[in-house]
């Protein structure tokens, strides 16, 4: 995931550098998933707090279009992997009988 530069003070605190979360997938992704529930708790479940997760939440024409930009991309992967793992669930179900 993408980790804001803006985050790593406070994660120096915890000992986590830049290079493990280049280094180290799970701790990447539990950092990522950490500031992405921060900011829905901050801002609410939607997918503009999602596209806020990369553009922020400036109040500008061109922040609201960056994070409906995002959040478009990141819906269709979600569906995606969704339909995928319904079509696979299907699958296997079928094996079995």
């Amino acid at each position: 995931m993408q980790i804001d530069s803006q985050h790593f003070n406070e994660l120096s605190r915890y000992g986590i550098k830049p290079d493990h979360l280049l280094s180290d997938a799970c701790l990447n992704i539990y950092t990522g998933a950490y500031y992405l529930a921060q900011a829905f708790k901050k801002w609410g479940v939607s997918w503009d707090t999602v596209g806020a997760y990369n553009a922020g939440f400036k109040k500008t024409p061109r922040q609201a279009a960056r994070r409906y930009e995002y959040a478009k991309k990141i819906h269709y992967y979600y569906t995606a992997i969704k339909a995928s793992k319904r079509t696979s669930s299907k699958d296997q179900k079928i094996a079995m009988n």
